[in-house]
């Protein structure tokens, strides 16, 4: 029988999250923007599951606006996928990767919003100003419903990793008017992309680890080079 996962599953996310004891003032502070939880690196042939990247790229015009690409983010989808892959093959994972859309439970299209949502919870507790001084600790979970996400074929992977990719790139017209604006000493926003990243164990649903990076000047994630450079330098601290 499908069952669908009700917005009550998403709020159990954030009320886990939020269920730890207060710590003194002392362990307040900023956080390591990379994050996890103390893992042993996985045995060689450990299988991963990694759902196909979400990617949502937009046009920065010179006026302001963001007119949606979706080449541009069909081809990052695709370059971030590949790198990964590679990344993960050369360390002698075994490595699969599926599109969400072909699950036919309903669950596991929903475990992409109730990623983003604990994703969103974890970004916010690594920002100044919006830690929570209650949650020192790395402690997030997507829940049993995690297991919606083992595939059809019979196998078992340990980890699902989820990918998500967001952000502009400017316009022709809007760098031209930078520099003219720069000029009179006014500065504006040329665009940016940001790259977030979880490692979720596929028996326990526990967020091991966490990422969210911006991209930097001069790299670009919608061709297979700078998708390849990126998703390195991303994958660094990775306890995998």
């Amino acid at each position: 029988m499908k069952r669908t996962l009700t917005t009550g599953a998403l709020a159990l996310a954030f009320l886990c999250a939020g269920m730890t004891a207060a710590v003194p003032a002392a362990h307040a502070g900023p956080i390591d923007r990379i994050q996890s939880v103390k893992m042993e690196k996985p045995a060689e042939g450990t299988p991963i599951l990694l759902i196909q990247p979400e990617v949502s790229l937009s046009l920065l015009t010179a006026a302001g606006g963001q007119e949606p690409k979706e080449e541009w983010s069909r081809d990052a989808r695709k370059h971030l996928a590949s790198a990964l892959t590679d990344l993960l093959t050369t360390r002698k994972y075994k490595v699969s990767t599926v599109d969400i859309q072909s699950y036919e439970d309903p669950d596991a299209v929903q475990l992409l919003k109730l990623n983003e949502a604990v994703s969103n919870s974890i970004t916010s507790n690594i920002t100044p100003g919006l830690i929570m001084p209650t949650k020192p600790t790395f402690d997030w979970t997507l829940g049993d419903g995690i297991k919606a996400l083992m595939p059809a074929d019979g196998t078992s992977p340990s980890y699902v990793m989820f990918v998500d990719a967001k952000g502009t790139y400017s316009s022709g017209g809007r760098a031209a008017m930078m520099v003219g604006m720069a000029a009179l000493g006014v500065a504006m926003p040329m665009g940016g992309q940001v790259i977030q990243m979880t490692l979720v164990d596929m028996k326990t649903g526990k967020v091991v680890w966490y990422s969210n990076v911006a991209v930097p000047a001069g790299v670009d994630i919608r061709e297979p080079a700078g998708a390849q450079v990126w998703m390195n330098e991303l994958a660094k601290k990775m306890p995998l």
